[in-house]
């Protein structure tokens, strides 16, 4: 777990401080107590380097299975018709997730 203490350059460095302790109050007794907190505006991407470089090093790339029947799962999905669309006017939607195993290819079904 990684927490990022977004948009402190809209604020000045005592508020940015108090925020970090109500983090730190508001993460005690969690599975992200413990956790890196780090502050960031992405905005005008202040630190973004520092999280880049959390993640390259500390986090694992985790094993994948690209041999198995593909699996996804969806997180978040919309549609792209005008309401009220016909049927046959119908164009489809958009679906985001992540690839659990297996791989897609462009025009599997």
């Amino acid at each position: 777990i990684l927490i990022l203490q977004n948009k402190i350059d809209l604020i000045k460095e005592e508020q940015a401080r108090e925020q970090h302790e109500q983090i730190l109050k508001f993460i005690e007794g969690t599975v992200a107590e413990g956790a890196p907190i780090i502050p960031i505006s992405a905005q005008l991407k202040y630190n973004i380097e520092v999280v880049c470089e959390y993640i390259t090093k500390k986090i694992p790339i985790p094993v994948r299975d690209f041999t198995s029947e593909p699996r996804l799962i969806i997180i978040r999905s919309f549609d792209v018709n005008k309401p009220g669309s016909e049927v046959e006017d119908l164009r489809g939607g958009v679906a985001g997730g992540s690839i659990l195993r297996g791989v897609l290819k462009v025009g599997q079904e």
